[in-house]
């Protein structure tokens, strides 16, 4: 068989292929040794993250056009494979350069929803598993080298017999369609093909971005006063009214809660997902969700992603959002306590945040339970339970992890393995005793595309 001659733009790729990578290497140094020691404006951060996705896409795009370029015989095929590519690689490139040019995230709203999720999904996913594969196919051919000059030990080399020349194919040869369905035209190109089938698959099976599922549940209360028994909670969490999940999907949401006909309806934030632009809306949705006693937030993480302080001023002149706060309302001649704890995301300081113990110990200052009532503390990071529970706060509401997100086996099975262990101690359900007890709601928004074995949820506990 006739081997094609060196290509022309195979220096060109390497060399291009070495400088991203170089790139991307400059850019992880800085986010995780130097931004430690320097500090980096949120403009600037947020650039560079975006920067580095731009890296990636593009050492992406020339590892597939040079897959297409050699490893398709027929030329006509081979161009129309590397178009495709480049159209590919552009249109999900489109929006990652208006956010490094504005700085702000886009919200897709006159875009189709599996736009958004295609280029939310690609993006990271891309970002994940690029380095994976690199670091593989490092690792490979380090290996092979090192067997190869170990089994060459000892062994005399021969120079080989010359071969005869071959001659070059016919046009006839070069231009063949059945080249292109080769075993060995669709091994060398699945590293380009592979990825762009595997996305339209999932964006094709994930494309309802407003499913989600009602869960009632009864909680051991012993704490709770004999005529508070019974009292029901609407617990809603993690709306991210976004490019995924937008203001026409919250009337159902809306429909899903007033059918409850809950006592209080309490949310665990992640109200928006990055942009205040869409607040309106989601406020309005909210003012529509019935309940006899009172509505309360905290906030989450991706509440503070646009501007955390017009957040604020925002929610608190429609609602009562609780950072680090408390309130004590009367029901039936009993109180209760409703506290929000701020986001921190770990437990102990760090940076600018003062971890969730200090939030606690502000949230819970001063504290009288005579005096207030028992307390149900509001939390978007679940893991800020471990500091109420040892404050001896009985009830703790938390949202945040959407369920693990890629989950093996579906909620109620035992087997709570998947994503989100990597990440959180408390996945979703109930942790804890009667004494204190967390109930962390997998939400009813996405930020991300993709969930599996943890559907979307709203959820009604009653206090027995």
């Amino acid at each position: 068989m006739w081997i094609p001659p060196r290509a022309p733009t195979d220096r060109f790729y390497s060399r291009l292929q070495w400088t991203l990578i170089a790139l991307v290497a400059a850019l992880l140094l800085y986010g995780f040794v130097i931004a430690r020691f320097v500090p980096t404006p949120r403009g600037l951060g947020f650039r560079l993250v975006i920067l580095s996705m731009l890296v990636f896409n593009a050492l992406w795009w020339s590892i597939a056009d040079r897959r297409f370029a050699r490893c398709i015989e027929s030329t006509r095929f081979s161009n129309a494979a590397r178009a495709i590519a480049g159209a590919f690689t552009a249109g999900l490139v489109a929006p990652m350069v208006y956010m490094f040019i504005t700085g702000r995230m886009p919200q897709f709203m006159k875009g189709p929803v599996w736009y958004a999720s295609a280029v939310t999904l690609w993006n990271i996913g891309l970002v994940c598993c690029l380095p994976l594969v690199a670091g593989l196919r490092l690792a490979a051919l380090a290996f092979s080298w090192s067997w190869q000059r170990w089994c060459g030990r000892g062994r005399v080399e021969h120079d080989p017999a010359p071969l005869p020349p071959r001659a070059p194919p016919s046009s006839a040869e070069q231009t063949t369609p059945n080249a292109l369905v080769s075993r060995r035209a669709l091994l060398k190109t699945a590293v380009a093909t592979a990825p762009m089938a595997l996305l339209g698959g999932s964006v094709l099976a994930w494309r309802d971005q407003a499913a989600f599922v009602v869960r009632r549940h009864d909680v051991p209360a012993p704490w709770l006063p004999d005529r508070l028994r019974g009292l029901t909670i609407s617990h809603v969490s993690d709306l991210h009214v976004g490019r995924l999940f937008r203001p026409d999907m919250l009337p159902r949401v809306v429909d899903a809660v007033n059918a409850l006909n809950s006592d209080l309806l309490l949310i665990t934030g992640d109200v928006v997902d990055n942009s205040n632009a869409l607040l309106p809306p989601a406020l309005d949705a909210i003012g529509r969700m019935q309940h006899r006693y009172g509505c309360f937030l905290c906030i989450g993480n991706h509440d503070e992603i646009d501007d955390r302080a017009e957040f604020i001023r925002m929610v608190r002149e429609r609602f009562d959002l609780l950072i680090n706060r408390r309130r004590s309302l009367e029901i039936g001649g009993e109180r209760l306590c409703i506290a929000g704890i701020d986001y921190a995301g770990s437990d102990e300081p760090r940076g600018s945040r003062p971890g969730h113990r200090r939030d606690v110990r502000s949230a819970l200052m001063n504290y009288d339970k005579n005096v207030e009532g028992p307390m149900i503390a509001l939390a978007h990071h679940p893991h800020t339970w471990d500091a109420l529970r040892d404050s001896g706060v009985p009830l703790t509401l938390s949202g945040h992890t959407h369920g693990g997100q890629l989950m093996f086996a579906p909620p109620g099975s035992g087997f709570d393995r998947g994503a989100g262990e990597l990440l959180f101690r408390y996945i979703r359900g109930f942790f804890g005793d009667d004494r204190s007890r967390l109930f962390v709601n997998s939400g009813v928004g996405n930020w991300f595309p993709v969930r599996i074995n943890a559907p979307a949820e709203i959820v009604q506990l009653r206090l027995v």
